[in-house]
C-alpha cells in the first residue's frame, strides 16, 4: 500500500471529536425508567408489564413501551411468556444459587488473572469504593448500599486486563443486580460491613491462595441467606442476616 493510501485508510477510520450529547430516545428514557424500578425492587418479581397500563401511567405510545420492554427483554431482566404476557424474572432458589456458583468461578479467576497486577492505584480504588460502601449503609440509605456494594465488587473485573472476563460481567450485571434487589429483606449492618472488609483486606495482601479462600467464604454467604430468604417475606423484613454478598 503506497503511502497516500495509507494515509487516506487512517483518515477514514478516524472519527469527529462529538461535542454534544444526543437526546435520549422515548423509547430509552422509559427503559431507564423500567428497568430502575426492576432493579430496585420496586417492580417486583413475577410483576407481569402490561403494554396499556404502562402507556396510561407514564404517558407514551405503547410502541415506546414495548420497544423500552423487548431492551429489558435482551438485558435478561423480563421474560416474555408466549400467551401469557411480559413478567419481570423471577429467581428462584436455584437460580440465585447458580449465579453464585457462577460468579465464585468468574471471580476466581478474576483475581488470579489480576494478582500480579495489583500497585497503588488497585488498592486506593478499592478501598474507596469500600469506604463509600461503609457510609451508605452508615447513612441507612438502602438504594445506595445496594449501588455501591455492586460498584465495590465490580471493581476487579474492571482492573482485570481482559477484555473476554470483563464482558461476560457486564451480561450478569443485571441478574446480579435483580438478586441484589432480592436481598432487601436483609439487614445491612455491621457483620455485612465486616465481611466486605474482610473481603478487602485479603484482596489487598499477599497470599493468592487466601483471597480464593475468601472469595468461597464470601459467597457461601450470600447463598445461606438466599437459602434463609427464599422462606420469608422480604417485603416484611422477617429475616435479618449478614446481607447476601454480592
Amino acid at each position: 500500500m503506497t503511502a497516500s493510501r495509507k494515509t487516506r485508510a487512517a483518515r477514514a477510520r478516524e472519527l469527529p471529536g462529538f461535542k454534544t450529547s444526543l437526546p435520549k430516545t422515548r423509547r430509552a428514557q422509559v427503559a431507564e425508567i423500567l428497568r430502575k424500578h426492576v432493579l430496585s425492587g420496586k417492580i417486583e418479581p413475577g410483576t407481569q408489564l402490561i403494554e396499556s397500563r404502562l402507556s396510561r401511567s407514564l404517558g407514551v405510545s405503547r410502541s415506546s413501551i414495548r420497544e423500552a420492554i423487548w431492551e429489558l427483554v435482551d438485558q435478561g431482566l423480563l421474560v416474555n411468556r408466549p400467551y401469557a404476557g411480559t413478567f419481570v424474572v423471577s429467581l428462584d432458589e436455584k437460580a440465585m444459587c447458580d449465579l453464585f456458583a457462577l460468579r465464585g468461578a468468574l471471580e476466581r479467576f478474576c483475581f488470579t488473572e489480576l494478582w500480579p497486577r495489583r500497585n497503588e492505584t488497585f488498592g486506593a480504588e478499592f478501598t474507596n469504593r469500600h469506604e463509600a460502601l461503609v457510609a451508605a449503609v452508615e447513612a441507612g440509605d438502602e438504594d445506595k448500599t445496594l449501588a455501591a456494594e455492586l460498584h465495590f465488587h465490580s471493581f476487579p473485573y474492571q482492573y482485570a486486563d481482559n477484555q473476554a472476563l470483563r464482558e461476560v460481567w457486564e451480561q450478569l450485571y443485571n441478574r446480579i443486580q435483580l438478586g441484589i434487589a432480592m436481598t432487601r429483606g436483609f439487614t445491612r449492618g455491621s457483620e455485612f460491613v465486616e465481611n466486605n472488609r474482610r473481603y478487602l483486606d485479603a484482596a489487598l495482601g499477599d497470599d493468592l491462595e487466601a483471597m480464593l479462600r475468601e472469595i468461597d467464604r464470601h459467597l457461601q454467604i450470600g447463598v445461606d441467606d438466599v437459602r434463609d430468604l427464599m422462606g420469608a417475606d422480604p417485603r416484611t423484613g422477617a429475616q435479618t442476616g449478614a446481607g447476601a454478598a454480592l
